[in-house]
């Protein structure tokens, strides 16, 4: 009974300080969260989120403090950057959106092939891409939406429920199902380099 009672001291200070270091690593954490780039970030976020399922109670307080973080963190830098491309115009804004992420090479092929091929359906695009059907809206359209927050809100789709996303830098023709870089988006990517290979 004796050798039982000695261990309890023990285990409640364990349990103190391993409070105390959760505590201590999660302002750590916290203090870190401004400059940690967006695969550290959502790797916190993986963290809490485990630790939400599986945690402890502390654990779990924890990471309700570092998700709040997070999105506290992440609102502040949108508003920031709104702010900040609320004074640009289109052609500033299009520079950007394709500086702050760089177009791909698969990027740079869709646009070109539309700067080269206006008012084309989506068939007919894909096919100057080397692809089959009309997947090549669908890229265009992942690409806008990647960059969407620099540059302006989608048109609502007049097909389907939903922001049309390739809409933002290229005009639709509903009619002939065709599509045709808007003129504002064509100058600014010529000054990025982008201009069409051939006269159209």
């Amino acid at each position: 009974m004796q050798a039982r009672r000695a261990r309890r001291p023990g285990r409640r200070s364990y349990l103190i300080h391993r409070l105390i270091f959760m505590s201590l690593n999660i302002d750590k954490i916290l203090a870190s969260i401004p400059s940690a780039g967006p695969e550290k970030r959502g790797q916190m976020r993986a963290n809490a989120e485990t630790w939400l399922q599986t945690g402890s109670a502390a654990q779990k307080a924890a990471a309700q403090a570092l998700v709040s973080a997070l999105d506290d963190q992440a609102t502040q830098e949108r508003d920031a950057l709104l702010s900040e491309l609320r004074g640009l115009d289109a052609a500033e804004r299009v520079a950007r959106a394709f500086t702050a992420r760089p177009m791909t090479e698969a990027e740079a092929r869709l646009i070109q092939a539309l700067l080269d091929n206006p008012g084309s359906t989506s068939t007919a695009l894909s096919r100057a891409m080397g692809w089959d059907g009309q997947s090549w809206h669908l890229h265009f359209g992942t690409m806008c939406f990647n960059r969407s927050i620099y540059l302006w809100p989608a048109p609502a789709s007049e097909r389907r429920d939903g922001a049309f996303y390739s809409g933002i830098l290229a005009d639709f023709d509903d009619a002939s199902s065709t599509f045709t870089m808007k003129s504002e988006v064509a100058a600014a990517l010529a000054r990025l380099g982008l201009a069409p290979s051939r006269k159209a």
